[in-house]
C-alpha cells in the first residue's frame, strides 16, 4: 500500500509542476505577444475553426439510415451518434473550477453533444464530481480523493423513418460513473430507450419491437460510498409482431457502504403477438454494508389467441459480508386478454450475508388471463446467513386468477405459483427463514378449466443456537362464479 501511495503523490506532484509551469510558459507567451515591436507593421492573424454546436443527428434520423454519415451512428454504449465527434481536449482545461482537470467538478454533457462528447466529464484528479452523460452515455467518474460519480445518460428510443420504415433500434442507457476512488457514490445508471413498433411488414422480425436494457450503477469508494442504482429496461410495445422489453442493469458495488439497487425489467405489450417483460437487475454487492435490492420484473400484456404474456423475472438481491444481503424483486405481472395465455415473473432470491440478516425473496408475479391459461411465478428463496445471522423468508407464489369470457366460461387452467424457501441461518447462531406461502388458483365455475395451487416453502434450518424457520401454507384452489 506504501508504493501505490507514493506512486500516486508523485504523480500528483509531476501533473501540478506541469500545470504550473505551463501555466507560466503562457503568460510568459502573452507578455512577448503583447511587447511592442516597430519592425513588425502587419498584424499577427490566427486562423480558427469554429465547432458546430449543430447536431446532425436529426439529419440522419430523417433521412436514409444507410446514408452517408448515419452508417456508423453508434456510440460505446449503443447510442446514434453522428460521424463528427467532438472531442475534449485536456490542454484547454482549467487547473481549477468547473472541469478543473486538478480540482473540480466534470462537466455535464452538453443537450447539443455529439458523439464522445456526450459522456459526463471526469472530476478533477485530486477530487470533484463526474458529470452526467447524455443518449446512453456514461456518466463521468469522480476524482481520486472525493466525488460522486455521474449519472449515466438515459438511451434514446428506436426511431421509425415514415414511409420505409426503416428502424434505429433502442439504445442501451449509459453507465454510472464510479464514485471517488477513497470517498464518494456511484452514479446512477441511465433507462434503456423504449420502442414502439406499429409496422405491417412482410417480414415478420420487422414488426418485433425491442426495448433497451438499462445502464449499470456505478461503484463506490473504496473507504466509503454508496453503489449507485441502475437504470430501468426501456418499454417494448408492438403492434403486429412480438415485444420484448428491456432488462433492469445491475446495482452498482460498494466497499464500506449499500450496493445500488438493480433496475427494474420494462413493460411489454402486443396487440396481435406474445409479450415478453424485461427481467430486474440484480442488486449490486457490497463488502461491509447491506446488499442491493433486486429490480422488479416487467409486466407483459398480449391479447391474440394462441399468443402469451410472459411477464419478466425480479433479479437477485445482492450479497455482502457484513450487512443485511439485499431483497429480491418481485415477479411482474402477466395481464393479457381474450384468448392469451399469461405467466408471472419468477421472484429473485434474497442476497446472502456472512454476518447480518439474509435478504428476503421476492414474490412471485400473478397471472390473470380472461379465457387463457394462467400460471403464477414462484416465489423467490431467502438468502443464507453464513456465520451469525437470520436467514431471509422466502417469497410468496403468485396468484392465477381465469376471469372468463362474458358468458363466465372458460377452458383454461389456473396454477399457482410454489413459495420460495426460507434461508439458512448462522452457523454459530441464527434462525432460519420462513418458507414463502404458495399462490392460489381460481377459475370460473363453469367451463372445464381447473386449478391447481401453489405448495408452500420449506422454512430455513437454524444455526446452532437458532431454530428452525416455519414452512409456508399452501395456496388455495376453487372455483368461483358471477354471484360470488
Amino acid at each position: 500500500m506504501a508504493r501505490e501511495s507514493h506512486s500516486s503523490k508523485g504523480s500528483v506532484a509531476r501533473y501540478l509542476a506541469a500545470g504550473v509551469f505551463g501555466s507560466a510558459m503562457v503568460g510568459a507567451g502573452v507578455a512577448l505577444a503583447a511587447a511592442p515591436d516597430t519592425e513588425v507593421t502587419t498584424p499577427v492573424e490566427m486562423e480558427v475553426e469554429l465547432l458546430s454546436t449543430e447536431s446532425t443527428a436529426p439529419e440522419c434520423l430523417s433521412g436514409s439510415v444507410t446514408a452517408d454519415g448515419c452508417g456508423s451512428f453508434v456510440g460505446s454504449s449503443g447510442a446514434p451518434t453522428p460521424l463528427a465527434l467532438a472531442s475534449a481536449n485536456p490542454v484547454l482545461r482549467p487547473i481549477i473550477g468547473p472541469g478543473g482537470w486538478l480540482i473540480g467538478n466534470g462537466l455535464d454533457a452538453a443537450e447539443d453533444c455529439e458523439g464522445n462528447a456526450c459522456r459526463g466529464g471526469d472530476g478533477g484528479l485530486l477530487w470533484g464530481n463526474g458529470g452526467d452523460g447524455r443518449y446512453g452515455y456514461d456518466g463521468g467518474n469522480a476524482g481520486f480523493l472525493f466525488g460522486d460519480g455521474g449519472d449515466g445518460g438515459g438511451g434514446l428510443d428506436a426511431f421509425y423513418r415514415e414511409g420505409t420504415g426503416e428502424k434505429l433500434a433502442a439504445t442501451d442507457g449509459g453507465r454510472g460513473g464510479r464514485g471517488g476512488f477513497l470517498f464518494g457514490n456511484g452514479g446512477n445508471g441511465g433507462d434503456g430507450g423504449s420502442d414502439e413498433n406499429l409496422l405491417d411488414a412482410d417480414d415478420p422480425e420487422d414488426n418485433d419491437a425491442e426495448g433497451a436494457k438499462g445502464g449499470n450503477g456505478g461503484g463506490g469508494g473504496l473507504l466509503g460510498g454508496e453503489g449507485g442504482d441502475a437504470g430501468w429496461g426501456g418499454d417494448a410495445h408492438s403492434f403486429n409482431g412480438d415485444a420484448y422489453a428491456g432488462d433492469g442493469g445491475v446495482g452498482g458495488s460498494a466497499s464500506m457502504g449499500s450496493g445500488g439497487w438493480g433496475g427494474d425489467g420494462g413493460n411489454a405489450e402486443s396487440e396481435y403477438g406474445s409479450a415478453y417483460g424485461g427481467w430486474g437487475g440484480n442488486g449490486g454487492i457490497s463488502v461491509n454494508g447491506n446488499g442491493g435490492n433486486g429490480g422488479w420484473g416487467g409486466d407483459a400484456a398480449a391479447y391474440e389467441d394462441g399468443e402469451e404474456a410472459v411477464a419478466g423475472d425480479g433479479g437477485k438481491g445482492g450479497a455482502t459480508t457484513i450487512g443485511d444481503g439485499g431483497d429480491g424483486g418481485n415477479g411482474g405481472y402477466g395481464n393479457p386478454d381474450d384468448d392469451a395465455d399469461a405467466s408471472g415473473g419468477f421472484g429473485g432470491n434474497g442476497g446472502s450475508t456472512l454476518v447480518g440478516i439474509g435478504g428476503h425473496g421476492g414474490a412471485g408475479g400473478d397471472a390473470a388471463p380472461i379465457n387463457g391459461n394462467g400460471e403464477g411465478g414462484k416465489g423467490g428463496n431467502g438468502g443464507n446467513a453464513g456465520l451469525a445471522g437470520t436467514g431471509g423468508d422466502g417469497g410468496a407464489g403468485g396468484e392465477a386468477y381465469v376471469f372468463g369470457d362474458e358468458e363466465g366460461e372458460s377452458d383454461g387452467d389456473a396454477t399457482g405459483g410454489d413459495g420460495g424457501n426460507g434461508g439458512r441461518g448462522g452457523f454459530v447462531a441464527g434462525e432460519g427463514g420462513d418458507g414463502g406461502d404458495g399462490g392460489d388458483a381460481t377459475v370460473p365455475d363453469a367451463g372445464t378449466g381447473s386449478p391447481s395451487a401453489g405448495v408452500g416453502g420449506i422454512g430455513g434450518s437454524g444455526g446452532l443456537a437458532g431454530t428452525r424457520g416455519d414452512d409456508g401454507a399452501d395456496g388455495t384452489a376453487g372455483r368461483e362464479s358471477d354471484d360470488d
